[in-house]
């Protein structure tokens, strides 16, 4: 596959997506121009000076606000406490014209960009992204035989038996098909994000990721695997029986199983203070290194190998059969038809094309047909409520490029050029 195009950004793109990345698997191309490392990656008006002035000083009480949100998340590990995740010896290439002995990873760029200052070497926020790497180290656990994907949860974690996620199975868990009641006042993600100090913590509330979980109550009448609602509890919940079995931590493991494997740089995670990782949303990568770990999916489903076994990333990534739960639960537009497992959305395009997603504009989407990965930052605003059931829960409206579709729009219109 050869490309000799540049592509171009629209307004509209300029505005909205701080980096973006294609990277095709033997794709041969030209890089569209990076802005200049020399440019700090700086939000204007914010934490400028020493000190700043007061009014341009980002906080945890004002962090997750409209002028602030970009600075947040490209900065967060100097408002909350965090865990590093070191890179590999031998970073996976990712070259941006053609280059001989990438027999096993064979990739290049083919397009590029970074908007308003964001540099190259900066980490930003995954947000929900962050799942779909717990998915894979579930995955894991379950291929090497640590943990059962269809025993109750409550199995390796008892202090959760009392909660919809120790009652339902790991696979529930991980196909989000726990019916889950939050407490008024601790939703699923403000409640989580105060659990582990990204906001100010409240007076009675959760202060640590167990305590969050313990809070969160069954819905009567309604069995694990009868519906489809998305949450934060679920992955916290794999990610704490992960660790048990293990006795390892979310960030060695992730150390150890991908980013050991693969990234340039290092990585880092949000956790609590009982140093448990935020494995629903707390991860933290360079742009590129998020592009290797989408590859690492992409060409692990065609046999590559690597630390974590292709039969795992196959495994994973398995056709689910939950596309009809999925369409009733609490989907945001763009994603007709799709359907979920251990935390990855399947776009059922025909193509096996899988996608990980995340708040604010966090997007990953890997089509192995068309050996197409994309790859976007973004500080999106989203600060809509979330819904603390599957009853409660709604559509909510989404900027194009924040649609659960746009990076498959993207896709096909790549793909269409090099017909």
């Amino acid at each position: 596959m050869r490309i000799h195009r540049r592509f171009t950004a629209t307004r509209r793109t300029r505005r909205l997506a701080e980096t973006f990345v294609l990277a095709g698997g033997l794709a041969l191309a030209a890089i569209a121009p990076a802005a200049s490392a020399a440019l700090d990656a700086v939000t204007p008006g914010m934490m400028q000076g020493f000190p700043p002035p007061a009014d341009q000083v980002v906080n945890k009480a004002n962090a997750f606000t409209p002028a602030r949100l970009r600075w947040a998340l490209g900065n967060t590990r100097l408002l909350a406490p965090t865990a590093g995740i070191r890179h590999a010896a031998s970073p996976m290439p990712l070259p941006e014209q053609p280059a001989s002995g990438l027999d096993t990873l064979p990739v290049t760029i083919v397009y590029e960009r970074y908007f308003d200052g964001f540099r190259a070497d900066q980490p930003h926020a995954w947000a929900s992204m962050t799942k779909s790497v717990t998915g894979l180290l579930a995955a894991q656990m379950i291929e090497s035989g640590v943990l059962d994907a269809g025993a109750p949860l409550a199995r390796t974690v008892p202090e959760l038996a009392d909660t919809p996620f120790g009652g339902a199975t790991l696979q529930q868990n991980l196909d989000m098909e726990v019916p889950t009641a939050y407490a008024p006042g601790i939703p699923p993600d403000l409640g989580l994000f105060g659990a582990v100090g990204l906001v100010p913590h409240r007076e009675g509330a959760p202060a640590s990721i167990a305590e969050f979980l313990l809070t969160v109550q069954r819905v009567p009448d309604v069995a694990p695997g009868s519906t489809w609602f998305y949450q934060n509890g679920s992955p916290e919940a794999v990610a704490w029986a992960m660790q048990r079995a293990t006795g390892q931590s979310w960030s060695a493991l992730v150390e150890r199983w991908l980013w050991r494997d693969f990234a340039e740089d290092d990585a880092y995670v949000v956790v609590d203070r009982n140093a448990m990782a935020m494995a629903s949303g707390g991860l933290y990568t360079t742009l590129r290194d998020a592009a290797r770990f989408a590859e690492r999916v992409r060409t692990g489903l065609g046999g590559a190998r690597g630390a974590l076994s292709a039969a795992t990333i196959r495994a994973a990534l398995q056709p689910a059969h939950n596309a009809a739960l999925f369409a009733k639960g609490n989907v945001i537009a763009g994603k007709d038809g799709y359907a979920y497992r251990d935390y990855w959305y399947q776009v059922n395009d025909g193509d096996g094309s899988v996608a990980a997603a995340g708040r604010f504009g966090q997007s990953i989407l890997v089509d192995p047909k068309h050996a197409l990965t994309i790859v976007k930052f973004s500080s999106s605003p989203d600060f809509a409520p979330r819904a603390l059931d599957a009853q409660g829960a709604a559509t909510r409206p989404r900027a194009a490029l924040e649609r659960g579709d746009a990076l498959s729009m993207v896709a096909r219109a790549v793909v269409d050029r090099l017909r």
